[in-house]
């Protein structure tokens, strides 16, 4: 028998598939559930009614469940004991400042990139994820700074393993040009996005390494085509670099 399927264990996997699917739509009757899991109704019922008892899941009027609030609980008590949102806010206030863009702030979940915390820029027209989007790491600016960073043999696995779906019309899909701009990236210490992800808007983004040296997190500059021209993005790539190397710092990375 496989190692894995050994310890897994299946309700408690089915139990979090359907935290899952609640997440993905919204709210769904149980019928919705035994279907989309591809369980038995009844079975469905046992785990939802589980998970209501255990404040993860509320039912509504209409019979309809939907995630509670403990589980967004759970996630800002995650990202509070990282405590790394405290260290940076300070740096990405003064990119905010020094840029007028809004700043990002990324931690590196191998295929994807969580943004954790972020400064809004103050223009009408910007950029705005919310805290707990995923994002590729292959097209995004903050995903390409630390897979850049990282071994060569995790730059390797990532290469043959990931999922290259367009975004845009610009995203690039071919592994072995991302290959190529990984090497530049190391080489000039910073990435960008332009417009990978979202047709119209650039990403400029460096890695933050931690006190192991090793790029977990990077911090971006995100705004409209039209503002961050290839002049200005080659200037803010400066005062970015600099940040991030005294955040880095910070962190404890040693020179």
């Amino acid at each position: 028998m496989d190692e894995k399927a050994y310890y897994k264990v299946s309700s408690l996997e089915r139990g979090l598939r359907i935290l899952e699917l609640l997440a993905e739509h919204g709210s769904l009757k149980v019928s919705e559930v035994a279907s989309l899991l591809g369980t038995h109704r009844s079975a469905a019922h046992r785990f939802l009614a589980t998970l209501k008892e255990l404040g993860y899941v509320v039912q509504d009027s209409a019979s309809r469940y939907r995630l509670s609030f403990r589980l967004f609980e759970m996630g800002i008590a995650m990202v509070n004991a990282l405590g790394i949102r405290q260290i940076t806010r300070p740096f990405m206030e003064e990119l905010a400042e020094i840029s007028g863009e809004t700043v990002n702030l990324g931690h590196w979940e191998g295929d994807e990139i969580v943004y954790i915390d972020k400064v809004k820029s103050r223009e009408v027209l910007l950029m705005d994820l919310a805290i707990g989007t995923r994002v590729p790491t292959f097209c995004s600016a903050m995903g390409k700074a630390i897979l850049a960073h990282r071994s060569e043999e995790e730059i390797r696995v990532f290469l043959s393993s990931a999922s290259f779906k367009p975004l845009t019309p610009k995203t690039n899909i071919d592994p072995e040009k991302l290959r190529l701009e990984l090497e530049l990236i190391r080489q000039r210490g910073f990435a960008t996005d332009d417009e990978e992800m979202v047709t119209g808007i650039r990403c400029l983004a460096a890695p933050v390494f931690d006190y192991n040296g090793r790029p977990e997190y990077a911090i971006s500059l995100s705004g409209p085509k039209s503002r961050l021209t290839d002049e200005r993005l080659s200037l803010l790539s400066k005062d970015l670099k600099r940040v991030c190397q005294e955040l880095s710092k910070r962190l404890g990375q040693q020179d």
